[in-house]
């Protein structure tokens, strides 16, 4: 089973929530696919900073002469370090427009963790 954590933003009188799950764990997509991971969630600000650290990293690796081979291990070290950390960007993007981290679920997928969470609230 995998962990969530679930974030909720009310808009005002609104009596349905809007509801986000954040997976606990690494993210393979974000691992993959960095800075196209992070334009397609919507995570503008991370998707800017990823695509800005790799920049800077490319032109500090050539300019201090590192051959193809260190250049390519030290960007897959970092595309290991944005897969790492993913889930808690897009907390912090998600604590930035609003959400409430609210609660901790479990499920097998995330259809399954969500429904899981509704049938708490409905039990209440």
């Amino acid at each position: 089973m995998k962990l969530y954590t679930v974030h909720i933003q009310k808009y005002g009188i609104d009596p349905a929530p809007d509801i986000r799950l954040v997976k606990e764990g690494f993210n393979w997509a974000a691992f993959i696919f960095s800075v196209l991971w992070s334009l397609v969630k919507g995570y503008w600000w991370v998707s800017a900073g990823i695509f800005g650290v790799s920049i800077v990293i490319s032109l500090l690796l050539g300019l201090f002469g590192l051959d193809l081979f260190g250049q390519a291990v030290v960007n897959i070290a970092f595309n290991l370090l944005v897969g790492v950390y993913a889930n808690d960007l897009a907390r912090w993007t998600l604590k930035r427009r609003g959400f409430v981290e609210e609660d901790v679920v479990s499920g097998v997928s995330y259809d399954h963790a969500l429904r899981s969470y509704i049938a708490t609230l409905q039990t209440e």
